[in-house]
């Protein structure tokens, strides 16, 4: 049973979760919209519709599933590695046609959109249920982690993405350059899963990146993006880093896509609609 006790404790660790769910649930809608965005305008708002079904599923199953996530750290590897990918494969994608001549453009279709989100919605699930168990306060006796703060936090999450679903698509299309933000976005939560991960792998200890760092990262990747959109000389700045980092996110785009290459096919046939 509740008490006014357990109720007071578990405040601070609802609070710091409130914030962690709500930066994920913005990471995840934006990243919704700008996967469905490529679809034909009459498919865009039924993928975002499927897409949010996804998430909320994907978030109650992680929940359900978070002693197994803990207990296997493969998958979270598997999250972690397929978010950077997503980034990687769509920051760098206009630039590998560009290299590779003209060529005709292969549309996307609904189901090759839903199969990427989907995945997308199944990862960041894991980061956000993950997260919300390493920050829960622990039973005295069976050390075991409380749940009741946990569920607040999935609760607050599934509340955000449908307060800030409805807008995402309107503010990708005002403000085109928030669709790569949205994509370096899960990309932060790729990499800081993958340091996470590393991190415990070398020492066996628990890297903890504040919430407020996260916060940070996220506010100052959306501040970037729309300064590189309005002024020439952010733009003048920033391009000699972005000719850096391109070689790299396709080197890493070219080696994930080989291993896992039944993966790969299987998302190019669900793109030609087969």
């Amino acid at each position: 049973m509740l008490t006014s006790q357990d109720l007071i404790s578990g405040l601070p660790v609802i609070a710091s979760l409130v914030i962690i769910e709500g930066l994920l649930s913005v990471d995840n809608v934006f990243g919704i919209a700008a996967l469905a965005k490529e679809l034909p305008q009459h498919q865009q708002r039924k993928a975002i519709r499927l897409g949010m079904a996804g998430a909320y599923v994907f978030r109650v199953l992680a929940l359900l599933a978070a002693a197994w996530f803990i207990a296997n750290t493969w998958v979270r590897w598997l999250g972690a590695v397929y978010l950077v990918w997503l980034m990687c494969s769509h920051l760098t994608r206009h630039d590998t046609r560009a290299a590779s001549g003209p060529s005709k453009r292969v549309a996307p279709t609904l189901l090759g959109a839903l199969l990427q989100i989907g995945l997308m919605d199944l990862s960041l699930s894991i980061d956000n249920v993950i997260a919300a168990v390493g920050l829960a306060p622990k039973d005295v006796q069976t050390q075991l982690p409380v749940m009741w703060p946990i569920y607040a936090g999935v609760l607050f999450a599934i509340i955000a993405l449908q307060a800030i679903a409805p807008h995402a698509l309107r503010l990708l299309r005002k403000y085109p350059v928030l669709e790569p933000a949205a994509f370096i976005l899960i990309g932060l939560v790729g990499g800081i899963l993958v340091c996470e991960e590393s991190y415990h792998a070398m020492t066996g200890g628990v890297l903890h990146i504040p919430s407020l760092a996260k916060f940070a990262g996220i506010v100052s990747i959306v501040a970037l993006a729309l300064l590189y959109s309005g002024s020439a000389v952010v733009r003048r700045l920033s391009n000699p880093l972005i000719g850096l980092a391109l070689p790299l996110m396709k080197g890493f785009t070219a080696l994930i896509n080989w291993v896992f290459l039944p993966l790969t096919h299987l998302c190019a046939v669900c793109k030609r609609g087969r």
